[in-house]
């Protein structure tokens, strides 16, 4: 099968010989007239620091909970193995 001729009703690769549509309109942007990069670092600076805000309590409440724990047990240890934790030492290892 060759390029379309007017006895061929198909036409060549990916080009149906039909008649043409009406009524459909398509619209388009020049590729010269599009900005795929405006305002990328700007709204990357303000989307980064909204989402980080809406977030923020799901990372920092739990991380300032374990801290505390943390820090309470670091704390009572360094206690029990002073002259005056001794006696609470030798109650705890029972």
């Amino acid at each position: 099968m060759g390029p379309p001729s007017a006895k061929t009703y198909m036409g060549w690769w990916g080009h149906i010989g039909s008649p043409p549509q009406k009524g459909i309109t398509s619209y388009s942007v020049s590729p010269y007239a599009q900005k795929p990069l405006a305002g990328i670092f700007h709204n990357a600076l303000f989307n980064t620091a909204r989402r980080v805000k809406s977030q923020a309590l799901y990372i920092l409440l739990p991380m300032t909970i374990y801290w505390a724990w943390w820090e309470n047990g670091r704390e009572y240890n360094e206690f029990l193995y002073t002259k005056a934790g001794r006696e609470e030492l030798e109650r705890v290892n029972v």
